[in-house]
């Protein structure tokens, strides 16, 4: 993992950046720890899930489908209907 370092002329510009430059600057540094944090998060794709989901006994294919697609809601952040 790479960790960001402040160095001296870094430090000196941010100390002259008016309100906007500041903010740009932020949204920059934000903006690369989102991308570095979602490309250490990535994981298992969705066909891996349904393939391993089907070797568990008793699941067959509707199920398996409806457990990728709750889990695929669930990572967009909103949560699924079920007719239970």
């Amino acid at each position: 993992m790479k960790i960001y370092e402040l160095n001296r002329k870094t430090y000196k510009d941010v100390k002259k950046m008016d309100h906007g430059q500041m903010s740009d600057f932020c949204r920059g540094i934000y903006q690369s720890g989102y991308e570095a944090g979602k490309k250490a998060a990535e994981g298992l794709s969705e066909d891996d899930i349904r393939r391993i989901i089907l070797e568990v006994k008793g699941i067959g294919e509707k199920k398996a489908e409806d457990i990728v697609l709750a889990l695929k809601a669930a990572q967009n952040g909103r949560g699924v209907l079920t007719d239970v």
